[in-house]
Parts: structure tokens; C-alpha cells; sequence
């Protein structure tokens, strides 16, 4: 993610980010898109990783569940699914729509913010 001073976050630095209040993660949120735009893809799709991440730790805090109890549901360790929210690691398409059914979540509800900001992770076209 583009900073300032041109220089792209690290994880550490997003990690830093990660916040508890629901706020937070908005403001969050908020940085990730701020930052998102003419960037190459690689660092779109950090960029991505990162939003999908606030996005899940979002969800989980509005309704009050631990990530232990999140990553029984989705049948990976409560590791593996801090990951997720920290974008060390991609959540698999089949572990979002399984979250989904157990937070009773529309998958729309994460797309949506990003297709309504018109964020794209290939730039004009290019791949």
C-alpha cells in the first residue's frame, strides 16, 4: 500500500492498523481504499487482501464472536483464520461463503463497498 512518502506498507505496518472497535475498522477501512488506487496489481491486490480482512474482523466483532469460534465453523484453525483477518493469507472463496452462512452474511456485503468505490485490482484493463 502506498504511503506518503511513496513507499508501500509492509504487513507489520497493516497489522498496526488492525483495530478492535468498530470505528476503528471503519476508519480502516477507509485508509485501505484511500491507498488502493494507481497502484500496480500486485499492490491492488494487497490492497484487496487487506480490505477482505477488515471486512471479516468487522463482521466478527458486530456480532460478538471470538475467532476461535469463527475458524470452528469454517473448519480451520483459530491461527489459520487470524490470518485471514491480518492478510497474511487469502481467504479461500469456499471459506468466505461458508462464513457467510454462518454469520448469516450476504457475500454481497463485502463486494459491494468495492464495486460501488470502483476499485479495480488490474489497472485500465491490464493484467
Amino acid at each position: 500500500m502506498r504511503k506518503e512518502n511513496g513507499h508501500f506498507m509492509t504487513i507489520e505496518e497493516y497489522q498496526n492498523l488492525l483495530g478492535n472497535s468498530e470505528t476503528q475498522i471503519m476508519s480502516n477501512i477507509k485508509i485501505v481504499f484511500e491507498k488502493w488506487d494507481n497502484a500496480s496489481v500486485e499492490d491492488n491486490l494487497k490492497c484487496f487482501k487487506q480490505y477482505m480482512g477488515l471486512k471479516l474482523r468487522l463482521r466478527r466483532k458486530q456480532l460478538g464472536l471470538t475467532q476461535t469460534k469463527i475458524a470452528k465453523k469454517l473448519n480451520v484453525t483459530f491461527q489459520q483464520f487470524q490470518k485471514y483477518e491480518k492478510a497474511t493469507n487469502s481467504i479461500p472463496l469456499s471459506k468466505l461463503m461458508l462464513f457467510c452462512e454462518a454469520t448469516d452474511t450476504d457475500i454481497d456485503w463485502f463486494l459491494r463497498p468495492i464495486r460501488k468505490m470502483n476499485k479495480q485490482i488490474y489497472i485500465n484493463g491490464g493484467r
